[in-house]
């Protein structure tokens, strides 16, 4: 130390080392009682860089009103050492730091201000030595990050991967239009000195760069969110304060909810990286728990009410594109009234993630309800598979290329050894159809049998096999050529065990064969969603498969809702009740929302339809189709997506048998890992209690989670919610819920 110290004319009586990176540092204090800052470099590369920052320190230093860590000695410069390393000397600066001290909105006000200030000063201050440094801490350059979320654990790589993805495609190429300057490029809490609720210091310019000016502003937002509850109200008058010194654009106010999140991935990469290599120290580390807790909360914080909140604060509106009123008419125009909307009053959506959705007015929903994106609204891994291919080839399978070849291989891994071949479709509907093509054309029969309540998509013949359809409203009941069955419903049901169903169903079909009619095939759902998300009742199908099979009956088990993971304790819902259907259908969560399905079947009916009728699908089996379910099913598995299925659902069980005492309109609870229900019955009549489940669905919504109704009387509470969502996501569906019903019950 003294070897260091020599050049300098401090005679020290008291060092302590210091945290930091980059260079060695240590608090001096001389004999005076002055305090200062020695700064050591290693690397001799850094030279140049340091002189810049030093001569630009000074320069700023006259012109704000808060200190900066400038030299202590001016005409020394910076001192060389033998072996190229180097160092300075700064003033120490004394103050509070930020993360130490309440945030009050005077203080914050000022913390915008301060940094608008320093900011002006930059935008006319031009250093070649620092607009040609590059370093990964410029958050213009995060991308550079990327790679090092191969650290991250799949449950936070998600995270980051979809951050940075938005990040590429909705800020990078805005890039060149944005405002550049030199900036500090680390405004952190640990970095600002604060005195009687104001800024009074600023630390270590070493990570400044070139970089569009609101980057700037970006950091030190994602810095000061770490601590606040709710991050948007909590930094406004950060904003505030900025732009009564600077006003910022709106473009540049529309890009900060990107630019926060791809600096708290920035962070998250760098942290997991360091650890990864055994280079973490805890002034390192210090950010990582609380920025991953911001990252974790921020898909739940909508974009639209970020940008509304700042635009504010920045002096400016929000330019609206086009109202309610104007695009529901326009689809009242335009489309059929056949085509209905959910809810009394309908939402006007303009984005989502994984769990959550977001309207054109900024209000985040939690959302219980869609099961077609499987792994999470707009997962980056899905997207970018989607991306990729579709900027390389998308044809037909009248063509051969890799990925319906893998994709094939890779979800029949998924089935019994029996069930080998597949056909790939673009909807759940055109699946059904094919598969009760298949089946007709293997037993040379075309009568079906089907259960009470069914649905199995909108062609013409699953609406024929759908007794949902052709039993409701507008449908004109059963064809000749189907025979429908009870529903094996235990609760509310007409016998009391799927044995009784069985035997049921046996007896009815004996009296088709005796009257001349042999069925092709029966199809069902293990789980009865349009029924009020019934799970048939234990033992029914596996009786029933045995006396299909002696009697030549093929069994079809419709997956399209119930598969892929989502009633957790098994892969696909038939294989809970320990049978081996002949044919399968699956279908919109193959492709987490881009437009799949497929039928899984055996080899002898596959041959048996190739009769000379070719089959062709235009779009089924396309090679971006492929890519994105390839990359649901990898998802399902990196995530342990099932397995979450089955613990959250058991969750959402227990939290609502718990409030059930509370709630005599709770009549049954249904929970297979997350396909979820729960009816409501009047418990005075025992009758369906429609009106509840409406208004409960409805007020639900004006809460901001979104659920559905369905069951033939439409009294059954549906949840089928994407398979991330978590114990947290329960907590607050319940929140809501248990307001709600004690609500109605005082009514």
């Amino acid at each position: 130390m003294k070897k260091l110290l020599d050049p300098y004319p401090v005679d020290a009586v008291e060092t302590i080392k210091m945290e930091g990176y980059g260079s060695e540092n240590y608090k001096i204090t001389d004999q005076a009682g002055r305090s200062f800052v020695l700064k050591y470099y290693k690397d001799p590369s850094k030279y140049d860089l340091v002189g810049s920052e030093n001569r630009l320190v000074e320069i700023l230093s006259e012109n704000l009103p808060f200190s900066l860590s400038r030299p202590a000695f001016p005409d020394l410069g910076l001192v060389r050492y033998k072996d190229g390393s180097f160092s300075r000397v700064l003033h120490f600066i004394e103050g509070s730091f930020l993360a130490e001290v309440d945030h009050s909105e005077k203080l914050l006000v000022d913390l915008g201000q301060s940094m608008a200030k320093l900011n002006v000063e930059l935008l006319k201050y031009r250093d070649p030595v620092i607009e040609s440094y590059r370093h990964s801490w410029d958050l213009s350059r995060c991308l550079t990050n990327w790679a090092s979320v191969r650290f991250i654990e799949p449950s936070g790589r998600k995270l980051v991967d979809y951050f940075f993805d938005q990040y590429q495609h909705f800020v990078q190429p805005q890039i060149p239009e944005l405002r550049h300057s030199i900036i500090h490029n680390d405004w952190n809490d640990w970095n600002i000195l604060t005195r009687n609720e104001r800024v009074c210091g600023l630390l270590d310019f070493g990570d400044m760069c070139y970089a569009p000016l609101i980057n700037e502003l970006a950091i030190a937002l994602a810095y000061v969110m770490m601590s606040k509850e709710n991050p948007i109200s909590g930094t406004v008058p950060i904003v505030e304060g900025y732009c009564q010194i600077l006003p910022l654009t709106e473009i540049e106010i529309s890009i900060l909810y990107y630019l926060i999140a791809a600096r708290l991935c920035q962070s998250v990469c760098h942290s997991a990286e360091k650890k990864a290599k055994g280079d973490d120290t805890e002034y390192i580390l210090i950010s990582e728990k609380p920025a991953w807790e911001l990252l974790e909360k921020w898909p739940s914080i909508s974009p639209v009410d970020m940008t509304k909140a700042f635009l504010q604060a920045g002096g400016l509106k929000k330019r609206v594109a086009a109202s309610f009123d104007h695009v529901r008419n326009l689809r009242t125009k335009n489309l059929s009234s056949s085509l209905s909307l959910s809810y009394e009053v309908p939402v006007y959506m303009s984005g989502a993630s994984f769990q959550y959705m977001y309207d054109a007015y900024g209000n985040t929903y939690l959302d219980a309800y869609n099961n077609i994106p499987h792994v999470g609204h707009c997962h980056p891994r899905v997207s970018l598979a989607i991306s990729k291919q579709i900027r390389r080839l998308n044809t037909n399978t009248r063509y051969l290329y890799d990925s319906i070849a893998e994709y094939a291989e890779k979800l029949l891994s998924y089935f019994p050894e029996k069930l080998n071949k597949v056909f790939f479709v673009n909807s759940g509907s055109a699946a059904s159809d094919l598969a009760i093509r298949l089946a007709n054309t293997f037993t040379h029969r075309n009568h079906i049998l089907v259960l009470e309540h069914g649905y199995h998509g909108n062609t013409r013949l699953g609406i024929e096999i759908s007794s949902y359809k052709f039993d409701g409203k507008g449908g004109k009941g059963a064809s000749e050529n189907v025979t429908t069955l009870p529903l094996p419903k235990t609760y509310h049901g007409i016998f009391e065990s799927g044995a009784a169903y069985a035997n049921d169903a046996i007896r009815r079909i004996d009296l088709l064969l005796e009257d001349g009619t042999h069925p092709s095939a029966f199809i069902a759902e293990s789980i009865s969603g349009c029924g009020g998300q019934v799970p048939l009742a234990d033992g029914y199908l596996k009786s029933l498969k045995s006396y299909l099979d002696r009697k030549d009956i093929l069994c079809i088990m419709d997956e399209v809702q119930v598969g892929f993971g989502r009633v957790g304790h098994h892969f696909w819902g038939y294989e809970r009740h320990g049978i081996i259907p002949d044919i399968v259908i699956l279908g919109k969560p193959m492709g987490n929302g881009h437009p799949i399905g497929a039928v899984v079947t055996t080899s002898e009916i596959a041959d048996a339809f190739d009769n000379g009728m070719e089959f062709f699908s235009s779009f089924g089996g396309n090679p971006v189709s492929m890519e994105a379910a390839k990359a649901v099913l990898e998802v399902i598995e990196e995530e342990g997506l099932q397995e979450n299925a089955l613990e959250v659902g058991r969750y959402f069980e227990h939290k609502a048998r718990e409030y059930a005492d509370e709630a005599p309109y709770i009549g049954d609870i249904r929970c297979e890992g997350l396909f979820l229900g729960i009816e409501f019955t009047n418990p005075e009549t025992g009758k369906p209690a429609t009106e509840y489940a409406s208004f409960i669905k409805n007020q639900m919504k004006e809460n901001y989670v979104l659920t559905s109704t369905d069951g033939p009387y439409d009294n059954v509470l549906k949840m089928k919610p994407p398979l991330c969502f978590n114990r947290e996501n329960v907590d607050r569906y319940f929140e809501v819920f248990v307001q709600l019903i004690k609500g109605k019950d005082e009514i």
